[in-house]
């Protein structure tokens, strides 16, 4: 546990597969897929995706494709159609 000000951060183990797009666009939207869980992604999050992703972007999730999990290497595939 680490504490800055007011806020009491918990540290987690992960894997270096979780590590390995840290810093990069891709790994801001693997985590936030994540987070929101498969059964809560519908067209209208893709579609906001889409609009919001540079091409730029979209290149880095294609890249970084084998460190999604499958479900969300399916939604990257949709991003770049």
């Amino acid at each position: 546990m680490v504490q800055i000000g007011n806020w009491n951060i918990k540290l987690k183990k992960t894997t270096p597969k979780n590590m390995a797009t840290a810093g990069r666009v891709s790994g801001l939207v693997i985590q936030a897929l994540r987070y929101m869980k498969q059964e809560n992604i519908d067209d209208m999050i893709i579609n906001k995706l889409k609009r919001r992703l540079s091409v730029e972007d979209k290149k880095q999730l294609v890249s970084d494709l084998r460190y999604a999990p499958a479900w969300i290497g399916e939604i990257f595939k949709q991003l770049n159609s």
